[in-house]
């Protein structure tokens, strides 16, 4: 063999024996003890029960106030029906009361006579006879206080 071959395989025998030496003269190794803080290893679960805990409780409340507002939202819808039933009520109350008979009716009650014949107005004059309207027969109504 050559020179070189021989003297690598022979470097890791000759460095071990260098090591062994060294080691005799270093004192032993000994076992440390870590200091006297503990490290706490549930913090990734509590928190992950907190999260879980805090979103519960977060939907919990949001479903609360949904229902809360399909309540609110059924009392107005009554009430708009309500409203809207008064409002038709108002609405046939006031044609019954439009009606012509009903305003004749009334036109006599306070003491009110038909107009003869009519007489109309044009941008040239008046188109027609006026005539005075005859006197009413039912005694006048007045309301005293």
């Amino acid at each position: 063999m050559s020179q070189p071959l021989i003297a690598a395989r022979n470097a890791p025998v000759r460095q071990l024996k260098a090591r062994q030496d060294a080691a005799a003269a270093r004192p032993e190794l000994q076992v440390v003890t870590p200091p006297a803080t503990r490290r706490l290893r549930l913090p990734l679960p509590v928190a992950c029960v907190l999260v879980l805990t805090l979103g519960l409780f977060g939907l919990l409340m949001t479903n609360i106030a949904i229902a809360g507002d399909a309540y609110r939202i059924t009392d107005l819808q009554v009430q708009s029906q309500r409203l809207a039933d008064q409002q038709q009520a108002a609405a046939e109350s006031l044609a019954h009361q439009s009606a012509p008979e009903q305003l004749a009716a009334r036109a006599q009650a306070l003491g009110m006579v038909p107009a003869p014949d009519a007489v109309h107005l044009t941008g040239s004059g008046a188109v027609g006879e006026p005539t005075p309207a005859p006197t009413p027969t039912a005694p006048v109504r007045t309301s005293g206080g």
